[in-house]
Parts: C-alpha cells; sequence; structure tokens
C-alpha cells in the first residue's frame, strides 16, 4: 500500500477509534477505490459495518478480504464473528472451524467457536474449545524470569 493511503488508513482507524463510523467507511471506501485488493481495507471495513449493524455490507466486505488473502485465519475468524452476530450458525462454526484448520494455535477461533457451539446446544464441544483455548492463550503467554 502506499504511503498516502497507509496514512488515510491510519486516518480511518482513529475515526473508527472515536465511533464515527460512517466516516471510517468513507476513508476506507476511497482507499479500496484506489487500491481494491488490500484484504486489510476490507476487514476494517467490514468490523466498521458490523459496528453500525449492518450485516450484510460487513460479510460482502470479509468475503472481499478472503478473496485477497485465502490463507490468513483472522478473516475467516472475523467472517465466523460476523455470521454468528447475524444468527448464521452454521455458517460461522465452518468459518470458525476453517480458521483453526488454518491457524491451529490461533486461540480466539477457539473460544468463539466454543460460543458457537454453545449457542447449538453442543455443551462439550463447547467445553472443548474453550478449554483448548485456554491451553493455547496460556502457552502463548510469555512468562518473565524475575
Amino acid at each position: 500500500m502506499r504511503q498516502d493511503l497507509k496514512e488515510r488508513f491510519i486516518d480511518g482507524q482513529f475515526k473508527f477509534m472515536d465511533e464515527d463510523f460512517e466516516g471510517c467507511i468513507a476513508v476506507f471506501s476511497d482507499i479500496l477505490e484506489e487500491e481494491p485488493r488490500c484484504a486489510k481495507v476490507y476487514q476494517a471495513r467490514a468490523i466498521a459495518c458490523l459496528r453500525l449493524n449492518d450485516n450484510d455490507a460487513a460479510i460482502k466486505d470479509i468475503d472481499s478480504a478472503i478473496e485477497c488473502d485465502p490463507e490468513n485465519a483472522r478473516l475467516y475468524y472475523h467472517k465466523g464473528a460476523i455470521l454468528l452476530k447475524a444468527q448464521i450458525l452454521d455458517e460461522a462454526l465452518k468459518c470458525l472451524t476453517h480458521a483453526i484448520d488454518l491457524s491451529p494455535e490461533y486461540f480466539p477461533a477457539y473460544a468463539l467457536r466454543g460460543e458457537v457451539y454453545e449457542r447449538l446446544g453442543d455443551k462439550d464441544a463447547a467445553g472443548l474449545d474453550l478449554n483448548n483455548a485456554m491451553v493455547l492463550r496460556k502457552e502463548s503467554t510469555t512468562v518473565v524470569d524475575w
């Protein structure tokens, strides 16, 4: 991404932090007009759309991000989160499982998939995933030797 677009992306992120979701969507849309294959910008715009409860736009954007970077586990995680919010649980489960397949150490995907299993009524699978999430998170935490 060009430097000027990176700076505009940062402006969009500040708008997001200020909860100016329409403003950050406008900034991210302008960037995508000039750089239409940028997964990071689609992902950011998808999350902003989600904050505005525009699930359809969020799904469309996260799908575009995945198209740009199909091996990125975090994108499938975010799609799973969007689908969970939209109550499309079976598809959310598929996305989160794919995120785990791509990156087995990515503990947030286990935690969210555990929540999906919980909503689907599979308490055993939910418990296993939540346990895996806790173990992986603990393993990823750096211990400081005093």
